[in-house]
């Protein structure tokens, strides 16, 4: 049930801050965090790092609701408001890891995530990682990928 009531929050949230006239980096932000999301899950649950549980719907080892909830609206959202200024993006990104890991944590909390050999830095550097990457995807796309 919490990824069912993620996926319905997410959407919520996107709808009320989703600008139209941004829609391409909707896709780009959006597609490209699911993409990286189920590769990072499907090793994490392979190495054994974590495991998802109740998933509802599975996709890769992973909760489909969670990667087409959370994951893509934060990703859509993060490419629509990454700023142009490089320290902004820092901070943005800063931001958007932290959230993300304090989401980790509620489903941790809930009950349908579980740490095995993981730990919450581990999980903050591996967000940044992919917001550095996202970023990058997002800037590459409004510059017509130069």
């Amino acid at each position: 049930m919490p990824w069912l009531i993620a996926f319905a929050i997410s959407w919520l949230v996107f709808f009320a801050l989703a600008r139209r006239e941004f829609w391409i980096s909707h896709l780009a932000g959006g597609l490209s965090a699911c993409i990286i999301q189920l590769v990072t899950d499907f090793i994490g649950h392979d190495l054994k790092l974590y495991q998802v549980s109740s998933p509802l719907l599975s996709i890769f080892c992973s909760s489909a609701f969670f990667t087409f909830g959370p994951v893509f609206t934060m990703g859509a959202l993060f490419g629509q408001y990454l700023p142009g200024a490089r320290w902004l993006q820092g901070l943005h990104i800063l931001v958007f890891s932290g959230l993300f890991l304090l989401q980790e944590h509620m489903f941790m909390l809930a009950g349908v995530l579980d740490y095995i050999n993981w730990y919450h830095p581990a999980s903050f550097m591996i967000n940044f990682l992919v917001f550095v990457f996202l970023a990058w995807v997002v800037e590459s796309q409004r510059k017509g990928w130069r």
